[in-house]
């Protein structure tokens, strides 16, 4: 199992923060986020490239610069595989007190001042788009932001129910840390609904290889049959399997 290096409370309960230092020039994380910013889009695919070079050529650059000045604790971006409306899933990462709407403008703004054609050209690709803030809650993974894929399971539950459904979730966990040491995922990450979204729980599990998702989805389902009584509890749900931003 993956070494624990901080633990913080949350609304939610206890949280396990792992260190995320990326390999990834597409995403960085820093020890300790508690809150993440997810800016959904949704494009045509044949502007997905030039969204990539918009995001790697000048968005890139300003978000080290907001982490460096503690403006933000990391980013990233992830592109549609499977499922849902939207195709590009950019955040931001930061804590309690981070000013994520100071954070964006600062971004569109000095994207606006580097390269205004580009810009322009992605808001004009932009078809749908929402945003979400979420409350980092109990993890356990490493680098994130350097998995293949990972496969986001939303839920919605009675804020009446909370509780007693972090503690059902709180018993299937272990069976999921004890898969990580396994190699059949990279690892998890729980977050609460904090503002803005349909759903208000969610599941992401950070996978390296496709091989390995079937593989895991087998555990995830002998530990959560469907009589189990989460799924009795969830009053909707959905899957979105998203995959890194492949090099264009």
């Amino acid at each position: 199992m993956l070494k624990k290096l901080m633990v913080i409370s949350l609304l939610s309960g206890v949280s396990i923060s792992c260190a995320d230092a990326q390999t990834s020039t597409d995403a960085r994380a820093t020890p300790g986020a508690t809150r993440i910013s997810i800016a959904s889009h949704s494009v045509r695919f044949s502007d997905i490239p030039g969204f990539a070079a918009l995001y790697r050529g000048a968005a890139v650059p300003i978000m080290e610069t907001l982490v460096e000045d503690g403006m933000i604790t990391g980013y990233g971006v992830w592109m549609h595989n499977t499922g849902g409306k939207y195709n590009l899933r950019w955040h931001l990462l930061g804590m309690e007190g981070t000013n994520f709407e100071q954070a964006w403008l600062r971004i569109t703004s000095e994207i606006a001042a580097t390269d205004p054609g580009a810009l322009e050209a992605f808001n004009r690709s932009i078809l749908a788009h929402k945003d979400e803030t979420w409350n980092i809650g109990l993890r356990n993974v490493e680098s994130p932001g350097d998995a293949g894929y990972v496969y986001e399971n939303l839920f919605q539950v009675n804020r009446a129910d909370l509780s007693e459904w972090n503690q059902l979730w709180g018993d299937v966990l272990p069976a999921l840390d004890e898969a990580i040491s396994d190699g059949l995922m990279r690892g998890y990450i729980v977050e609460e609904h904090n503002m803005g979204g349909e759903f208000n729980w969610k599941i992401n599990v950070f996978f390296d290889d496709w091989d390995t998702i079937d593989d895991a989805q087998v555990v995830f389902f002998e530990n959560i049959p469907l009589d189990h009584p989460i799924w009795t509890m969830a009053l909707a749900h959905k899957d979105e399997l998203w995959q890194r931003l492949p090099e264009m």
